[in-house]
């Protein structure tokens, strides 16, 4: 009778579970600084196994924008699985400045956490690169945390060459983040284990970042020496090279087999995040032959994906999204060669000016405590002595600003909620925490970039080529060969996934399922 009874819950159990027709696995790919037209723009050198495949066996959202400034990795990754902007979940950038003491704050950044890895001295040279990281800072939960609380035995990771592109992903609850530290070596922190896995040792042994670098990296403008810039620049040398990919890739395809993602009916979130690709961004532009051939060498990567997903997990068995988590503007060099409008400018050297400024206005430069992410910081305690209002420095600091053609417009915290609401307000409204931003803000005029360089490039802005992003859909439950051209914002990614991993949505959620993406049920 006992058996009788198991049986019928057995049964019961599983005609429930392929009711819901869940993923055995989530696979989301964020691809650091890819703008939305590297799509179109390398069409012909892409193979067929990799972006062609989420073409035209997928769904492509091709008016996918950031609704928020500033346009960062750490704000992106944040938004993108926490479905809301930095309002809400807190991440307002890479760094910030606490309100009260004005002490710098690294959007990954936890003292309480420590350097898990196999280093010789893993608490030592404590820098962005090693472990005091958590994800700590983020204000809303994540799809992966969402998961965990639907089903427990769900495994949650993040893995990155960049902190902050595994931590803000992955979440509170996540089984573990990875990611590569200065010296080459992969480490996590104690927020998420005791122990490091052994895995990770055996990895690094037969695949250490000096073994991927041999061989020439080449175009027909450029030849590179992979060993050569080992030799200068030691293991970090990798990030900013295709070799970065790979090795990430081949990180997570180790951690795939070692941690069962997907083998099983409780879907399981793995979230890859190339950070490469953004190194070679701001070293070289978008233009830049080595750009170009970044990507086609990463759609190279995304065919061995498919192929290993395939045979690991199972055709018709995972879904997998790919997104960016900003674009990027053109070089300066470029801007001025095509005669374009912009330019670039140091928000050093122009913080300086307006205090010089400040100084023959109002009688002091010390006005301005702080400046980052485009905002500033002012001084309270200095101006109550002096008798200062707020109301007259922002005056006087509009008033000198908007003169600089490289400076769109100047906000503080009153103006930016009041009269119309300007896609500019609602963009920056979107990006304001009022327990972290700043009290003053400066939004760029098109074509400029905050960069010290004539070359390379940068991004933060709220113009297309900085908030334009492509957006993949592909696998189980997702349409085919379909493309949506509504308007979509990055913060309705996380509800599509959630629906199809069928949990709540994340707590601080703002967006929306993007409709035609999912199959109907």
């Amino acid at each position: 009778m006992r058996n009788y009874f198991l049986f019928w819950v057995l049964l019961i159990t599983t005609s429930f579970s392929a009711q819901l027709n869940k993923p055995n696995a989530v696979i989301a790919v964020v691809v650091d600084q890819m703008k939305y037209e590297y799509i179109y723009r390398f069409w012909n050198e892409y193979g067929q196994d990799g972006f062609k495949k989420l073409h035209e066996k997928g769904v492509f959202c091709r008016n996918t924008y950031y609704n928020y400034i500033p346009t960062y990795t750490g704000p992106g990754h944040a938004s993108i699985f926490t479905g809301t902007t930095p309002s809400v979940h807190g991440i307002i950038g890479n760094s910030w400045y606490t309100r009260d003491s004005l002490k710098p704050v690294y959007c990954a950044g936890d003292w309480k956490a420590q350097t898990l890895c196999l280093c010789q001295q893993p608490h030592d040279n404590v820098n962005r690169g090693d472990g005091n990281m958590s994800p700590r800072n983020l204000l809303s939960t994540t799809i992966g945390d969402q998961l965990k609380t639907v089903d427990s035995s769900s495994k949650v990771f993040g893995v990155s060459l960049k902190d902050r592109g595994a931590i803000l992903s992955a979440g509170i609850s996540a089984d573990g983040a990875f990611w590569m530290n200065s010296k080459g070596d992969w480490i996590t922190s104690t927020f998420y284990n005791s122990k490091f896995p052994m895995w990770i040792k055996e990895f690094s042994d037969v695949n250490p970042v000096e073994s991927y670098m041999n061989g020439i990296w080449e175009g027909s403008s450029f030849s590179l020496n992979l060993q050569e810039m080992y030799k200068k620049m030691g293991p970090s040398a990798i990030k900013s090279t295709p070799k970065g990919n790979q090795i990430l890739w081949d990180f997570s395809k180790e951690l795939i087999h070692q941690e069962g993602i997907g083998k099983d009916t409780h879907t399981d979130l793995l979230i890859v995040s190339f950070s490469a690709t953004d190194y070679v961004g701001h070293q070289y532009g978008p233009d830049a032959e080595q750009t170009k051939n970044m990507y086609i060498k990463l759609d190279e990567i995304l065919a061995q994906m498919f192929s290993y997903f395939d045979k690991s997990i199972g055709k018709g068995k995972y879904t997998l999204m790919l997104t960016a988590d900003h674009g990027a503007g053109t070089s300066p060099d470029v801007v001025k060669k095509r005669k374009l409008n912009g330019g670039h400018f140091s928000s050093r050297e122009l913080l300086a000016e307006v205090n010089q400024y400040l100084l023959k206005t109002l009688g002091s430069s010390n006005l301005i405590s702080r400046e980052i992410n485009m905002q500033y910081y002012l001084n309270f305690p200095v101006m109550d002595s002096l008798k200062i209002s707020y109301n007259q420095v922002y005056t006087q600091v509009k008033f000198f600003l908007e003169k600089k053609e490289f400076i769109h417009s100047v906000y503080n915290k009153e103006n930016v909620a009041k009269g119309l609401m300007s896609n500019e307000k609602s963009m920056l409204t979107n990006g304001i925490h009022p327990k972290r931003s700043g009290d003053i803000f400066l939004v760029l005029s098109p074509g400029y970039l905050e960069w010290s360089k004539t070359t390379g490039t940068a991004h933060a802005t709220h113009y297309n080529y900085d908030t334009h992003v492509p957006l993949f859909f592909y696998g189980k439950g997702v349409n085919k060969n379909k493309c949506i051209d509504q308007r979509t914002q990055i913060t309705d990614i996380a509800p599509t996934l959630s629906l199809l991993m069928k949990t709540s949505f994340p707590s601080g959620c703002t967006g929306n399922p993007i409709k035609g993406v999912m199959c109907e049920n």
